[in-house]
């Protein structure tokens, strides 16, 4: 059987009693100034996040076919009824899911006493077999259930559906975040309470009448939320990545401002370019006043001025497009805001469009090393930092060639090098400049007085006596292999003690290179 959806507004006189809960209580901390592009100021979602997240809490678990704890009653002798706990989570956990991806905290939670609300307005609603936020009341209903119908159905979403087997509660979020019929277009106020930065609370509901068909009441005009969510607005779609699951391709784009850091928008002055990039022209919708028509199609521009949730909106539609699909990518750009100083401001985003599904991770960029031969190894990392610190420089064929053995030289130029000390040219073998620099502040190296030595492997006992030399310590042999003991500049090769350094063994260049950043992390030469 065909099914059948309602989701009216709420009416002018409970728009009132909103829009005074917003000005007494201000959404967020105002800046001075927008005066350039800003993102949300909200955490943009990645793929992986949404993928994550749509497992969580997208996959129902209750009974469907027994959704009440106590059934209500509809027809006479009226009673609101219970839903049972895990048939209101598996709804909680919707209208958590679409505020996770809308980047706002995704803790809702019911109250017994809002359960309760709700469930008085579902039964109402039920009992009159109509939708409608200003219900009559039934002949057979006494005045007490009444009036506790209406203060539900008057501050709350309101739904009803007809003819399917699914969750109700679930399948009533859906509807309220599409917002998107002809009846709702121009203001997306469901959508718009659902998204609201300060709402925490929420009570939920439902009843079947006499001929079959479901009603649902959610109390959502709430702002207990006591921390401030620090925001420029709230989009839907939101920036970054977000799922083709929940938005059609007749959907309404809803952008809400902070209205503690912009004016009301001007509805002759606000313009919307959206840009869809992955065409090779770029396909540009340009959305304004003239776009003004409701259709259940067309393109179309709207500000709504009305406090829905946290205040005004921004709505807008492009046309002819078929679906939204994974790998979409769109630029939205907003023209002709004004901050509360009156600068101009502009609103920029994009949104990438993929699936929660069937979520699959982009490919890792393959990664770009400066040396050829270290993609692999152990020392990679330590390597890079090293090069990005110039301690360190490659061969001519591109190569660092970690395994080989350091010579004395080469180490003499690293250890210098991590300590950032400027050495002035010298003339002749590019290592001279090291040695000079060494012998004039005292260095023990056994290259000083013997060039050939510093083309030799570097033993690690001459390691220590370097370092102890280069701290003003006379320290030779053992003495020296102590001090980097003590002071835990090394661990040792196979044990924190003198034989365990084994200072007869040489280094290779990686071993050298972290040699030298766990001195320097141990706080060698730091005053």
């Amino acid at each position: 059987m065909k099914k059948k959806l309602h989701s009216t507004k709420i009416l002018p006189v409970i728009l009132l009693v909103c829009m005074l809960l917003v000005l007494v209580t201000p959404s967020a901390n105002a800046t001075a100034e927008l005066t350039t592009d800003t993102s949300s100021g909200l955490p943009s979602r990645t793929g992986k996040e949404i993928a994550e997240q749509w497992k969580k809490l997208m996959s129902p678990t209750s009974d469907i076919n027994k959704p009440y704890q106590v059934q209500p009653s509809v027809s006479k002798n009226h009673t609101p009824g219970s839903l049972k706990a895990d048939y209101l989570k598996d709804a909680v956990n919707a209208a958590n899911f679409y505020r996770f991806i809308s980047g706002l905290p995704y803790d809702l939670k019911t109250s017994a006493e809002l359960n309760e609300k709700a469930q008085y307005g579902s039964v109402l609603l039920a009992a009159n077999k109509s939708l409608s936020h200003r219900p009559g009341q039934p002949s057979n209903m006494d005045d007490d259930f009444y009036k506790k119908g209406y203060a539900s159905t008057s501050s709350a979403n309101i739904y009803s559906s007809f003819g399917f087997r699914t969750h109700i509660l679930i399948h009533s979020i859906h509807s309220y975040m599409e917002d998107s019929d002809v009846y709702n277009l121009d203001a997306v106020g469901h959508r718009r309470w659902i998204l609201n930065p300060m709402l925490l609370n929420i009570g939920l509901g439902l009843a079947e009448s006499t001929s079959g068909s479901k009603f649902s009441a959610m109390q959502v005009f709430d702002r207990s939320r006591t921390e401030k969510v620090a925001y420029n607005y709230v989009a839907y779609p939101a920036q970054g990545a977000f799922p083709i699951e929940v938005f059609n391709a007749d959907y309404a784009w809803s952008i809400s401002p902070n209205m503690s850091m912009y004016e009301i928008p001007d509805a002759s002055k606000v313009t919307v370019t959206l840009t869809r990039t992955r065409d090779k022209q770029k396909k540009t919708w340009k959305l304004g006043e003239a776009n003004n028509k409701v259709t259940s199609s067309d393109a179309y521009f709207n500000v709504d001025e009305t406090n829905y949730g946290s205040g005004p909106a921004i709505i807008f539609r492009p046309n002819g497009i078929d679906k939204y699909a994974a790998g979409d990518k769109f630029e939205v750009v907003v023209s002709g805001l004004l901050t509360l100083s009156g600068s101009p401001a502009k609103i920029n985003y994009s949104v990438e469009f993929m699936s929660a599904q069937n979520y699959v991770a982009p490919p890792k960029p393959e990664e770009v090393y400066p040396f050829s031969d270290i993609a692999t190894h152990w020392a990679r990392d330590t390597i890079i930092w090293a090069n990005n610190n110039k301690i360190v420089s490659g061969y001519a064929d591109g190569k660092f060639k970690p395994k080989e053995q350091v010579s004395e030289e080469e180490f003499l130029k690293m250890f210098i090098g991590a300590l950032a000390i400027p050495v002035p040219e010298s003339d002749g073998r590019w290592s001279n400049k090291y040695y000079v620099y060494a012998g004039a502040n005292g260095y023990n190296l056994l290259g000083s007085s013997d060039s050939a030595i510093r083309l030799l492997p570097m033993s690690r006992l001459s390691v220590a006596e370097l370092i102890a030399s280069a701290a003003g310590l006379s320290y030779t042999d053992d003495a020296a292999i102590q001090y980097l003991l003590d002071n835990g500049y090394s661990q040792g090769k196979s044990s924190a003690t003198v034989e365990g350094y084994q200072g007869a063994d040489t280094l290779t260049r990686a071993e050298a290179v972290q040699f030298l950043k766990n001195l320097l992390d141990a706080g060698y030469m730091k005053e």
